[in-house]
């Protein structure tokens, strides 16, 4: 559990990348779950196997170290061959794992850019009805920025991501005036158009290498992973006073956990339907 800066308890959030990532996981367990036991009785045997061998051998504090340390090399390589298996017969599962990678290392970026004051806040995954925004940061300086995580060995796509991360700042402008739409408090504490957002494309793996500072593709800039925090230090435009920072920040917070709300109840829903049509 965490709590938000408004003060309400809510649950922790997951990323989209590792929700589905999960999902995927657990339907996969049960699809297989004749394999699965049959690895796990083979596990259990191999240790009892190689732990009556070992009782064998003469006492000494070597033996004692292999008793324990083979059953747990045994037990890593198990749950190793398990997840290899899921993800060489689920195409999507390791594209969500590269998801999960970046928005893992922004997140770890825009850790580092708070403590030095660069950033206000954030916050993560933004599920909405027409798609969702990766990372949507409140700045010091530089008014909302709307960020797009990638994780790539090659660029192939730039065009796509480009259309994609504008797309997301459309809905990053929507979502914050139908927010702060009203909110005179909220408004009047700006000192910074809430509307105006950023949107940027940030690159993680082999890819980022290969991002010069100041790319863009279509008015879309993409910045490598390792460059982020400084392109965020960078930022000299807009100024965001602070407790409109901690305004817009709680209102993303509340709106992010109704959302996750109406979602987990839409999705027992589906599943009650499905027992019952069973």
């Amino acid at each position: 559990m965490h709590r938000p800066s408004c003060g309400v308890l809510m649950p922790k959030h997951h990323p989209y990348s590792r929700r589905d990532f999960r999902r995927r996981w657990r339907l996969w367990l049960r699809r297989n779950q004749r394999l699965v036991a049959v690895s796990t009785v083979g596990l259990i045997g191999l240790i009892a196997v190689s732990v009556g061998v070992l009782t064998l051998l003469p006492d000494s504090g070597f033996r004692w170290w292999l008793m324990g340390a083979l059953p747990t090399a045994l037990v890593a390589g198990y749950f190793h061959l398990i997840h290899t298996a899921f993800l060489a017969h689920d195409a999507n599962a390791i594209w969500h794992v590269r998801g999960a990678w970046s928005e893992d290392n922004t997140r770890s970026e825009l850790q580092r850019a708070k403590r030095k004051r660069l950033v206000w806040g954030w916050v993560d995954s933004l599920g909405l009805q027409q798609g969702d925004i990766d990372h949507l940061v409140v700045t010091r300086m530089g008014g909302l920025v709307a960020v797009d995580s990638k994780w790539r060995s090659q660029v192939h796509d730039r065009a796509e991501m480009a259309r994609a991360a504008h797309r997301m700042r459309l809905r990053a402008e929507a979502l914050t005036r139908d927010l702060l739409k009203g909110d005179s408090r909220g408004t009047r504490r700006a000192r910074v158009n809430p509307l105006s957002v950023t949107s940027v494309v940030v690159l993680w793996g082999a890819a980022q290498h290969g991002v010069p500072d100041g790319a863009k593709v279509d008015g879309i800039e993409f910045i490598a992973g390792r460059r982020f925090m400084d392109w965020l230090g960078q930022l000299d435009r807009q100024p965001v006073d602070r407790r409109a920072a901690a305004g817009i920040v709680r209102s993303l917070e509340l709106k992010r956990a109704a959302t996750d709300q109406a979602r987990s109840a839409r999705v027992a829903e589906e599943r009650a339907t499905r027992r019952v049509d069973d």
